[in-house]
C-alpha cells in the first residue's frame, strides 16, 4: 500500500485528470500529489526519450539496468514489454539485471558500465571516455539524463511505495 493517499481519477480536478489521462498509472497518481504542472513536466521529459536518436534497444536496456540497481519492480514491470518489443532478449535481460556485461555486446557492456558508474556517483570518470567514444556526444548526454530520470523515478516509487499497476501502461497514451 502506498505511503501517501493516491488521488482517485473519478474525483480529480480537471487539470489533474488531464495529466492522469496522459499516462493513466499509479505513478501518475503519485506524481499528482505534487502539482499538475510538475506531473506534466515529468511526463513530457519521460515521453521525449523515445524521440531521441538513442537506439531503442539500448535505451530500454539502460532503463532496465537502472530499475535493477534501484530494486524497482515498478520500472521493470512498465518497461520489460517495451524492451522486448525493442529487441532485448530474455538472455540480455538476465545478463543486464545480474550485471554480467561480458554476456552482452561490447557497445552494450560499455554503456551499462557507464550506467553503473552514474548510478553510484554523480560524475562518471572511469567510464566516461569509453562511453563518449562508443556513443558520441548526443547519445552520451541522453544516456546521462535518462539514468538521472529513472533514478529519480525509482526513488519516488520506492520511497512512497507506489503500488504496481494491474498491467503496463501504454506509452502511446502518454504522447498525446
Amino acid at each position: 500500500m502506498a505511503r501517501i493517499n493516491l488521488p482517485n481519477p473519478a474525483t480529480m480536478p480537471d487539470a489533474d485528470r488531464a495529466a492522469y489521462h496522459r499516462f493513466p498509472a499509479n505513478l501518475t497518481r503519485g506524481l499528482l500529489r505534487t502539482t499538475a504542472e510538475i506531473t506534466d513536466g515529468y511526463l513530457s521529459l519521460g515521453t521525449a526519450f523515445p524521440q531521441s536518436p538513442l537506439d531503442p534497444k539500448l535505451r530500454e536496456m539502460v532503463i532496465l539496468r537502472v530499475g535493477a540497481l534501484s530494486h524497482s519492480a515498478y520500472e521493470r514491470m512498465q518497461h520489460i514489454g517495451i524492451a522486448q518489443s525493442a529487441g532485448v532478449t530474455d538472455a540480455e535481460v538476465t545478463a543486464l539485471e545480474a550485471g554480467r556485461f561480458d554476456e552482452l555486446t561490447e557497445e552494450q557492456a560499455t554503456v551499462l558500465r557507464f550506467v553503473d558508474e552514474l548510478y553510484a556517483t554523480p560524475k562518471a570518470t572511469t567510464t566516461f571516455d569509453q562511453a563518449l567514444k562508443t556513443l558520441g556526444e548526443q547519445a552520451t548526454a541522453t544516456v546521462t539524463l535518462l539514468v538521472g530520470h529513472y533514478m529519480m523515478t525509482a526513488r519516488f516509487l520506492e520511497t512512497l511505495d507506489i503500488e504496481l499497476d494491474a498491467e503496463p501502461t501504454s506509452w502511446e497514451s502518454a504522447r498525446t
